[in-house]
């Protein structure tokens, strides 16, 4: 959703809710797949009028309304040791639990993220008690310098059991999942919900969190700010940018585009 839906501004615009109307007007199915936790995509998803559910947390959850239903959730105390190193590192730290965002400290790139988007008012770190049980959805640990530093975190995660994901967003974050969770897997998950195949599937994305997404969907498009190794696995490349480049897109797929039934479809079990 972000850098391809919306862009850095995270405005939702007439543009994208027209697009919307417009597939649903042709009974074609219209959903989102997004690195955001439901309470940051809940708005948007109601805006945008959709009739499915959508894929939220990179993949860890499956949302449809206020009901969800798919989480995947990662104990934290093998992460200690990554998120201690983080902090003291003065990097953001933010995890996500039912949905819900809280922060490890509040870092200046935290506190302008409050004053810009209203976000991140919740500080709290996890008592032993916590360390011991507490599961979340997501951590994300965002580098507010951008200097290179976030490889040392990138391989701390590489030395995760394998029930745990991780993506690295370039320079900027890195952002740690269950071990089964992407995009890709979301979107599959949500194509089964609905009785479909991937074969059926176009998935348009911008970033490294997008390419197997991309790579998996029977047709995979990149916008013209993805970044280059997305535009290389992509079926098409758009001329344009973020929704300008979404609407480019069904442009150019819609003759190929098929209705489907979206009221009293029989959904199957995940």
């Amino acid at each position: 959703m972000d850098g391809t839906l919306i862009d850095a501004d995270e405005v939702l615009s007439d543009k994208a809710i027209a697009l919307s109307r417009r597939l649903k007007e042709s009974g074609i199915m219209f959903s989102l797949a997004t690195g955001r936790v439901e309470y940051l995509a809940d708005d948007y998803a109601r805006r945008l009028g959709l009739s499915v559910p959508y894929v939220a947390c990179n993949g860890a959850t499956l949302v449809d309304g206020r009901r969800v239903i798919e989480r995947k959730q990662i104990p934290v105390q093998p992460l200690a040791e990554i998120i201690e190193e983080a902090d003291l590192m003065g990097m953001s730290i933010v995890y996500s639990r039912e949905g819900c965002e809280s922060v490890w400290r509040e870092t200046p790139w935290i506190l302008s993220q409050r004053t810009r988007f209203d976000r991140y008012h919740t500080v709290h770190r996890f008592s032993p008690e916590e360390w011991a049980s507490l599961t979340v959805d997501k951590v994300s640990i965002m580098d507010d310098e951008r200097d290179g530093r976030i490889a040392c975190i990138e391989a701390m995660c590489r030395r995760l059991p394998s029930s745990y994901g991780f993506t690295r967003y370039v320079d900027r974050s890195v952002e740690i999942v269950d071990g089964s969770a992407d995009k890709a897997n979301g979107i599959a998950s949500l194509a089964r919900y609905l009785g479909l195949d991937m074969n059926e599937v176009m998935a348009i994305g911008d970033h490294q969190n997008d390419i197997e997404m991309l790579l998996r969907a029977g047709v995979g498009v990149a916008v013209a700010n993805a970044t280059a190794d997305v535009k290389e696995i992509a079926d098409y490349v758009c001329k344009n940018r973020c929704i300008d480049g979404v609407v480019e897109a069904v442009d150019h797929y819609w003759d190929r585009m098929v209705p489907c039934r979206t009221e009293g479809i029989e959904v199957q079990q995940l």
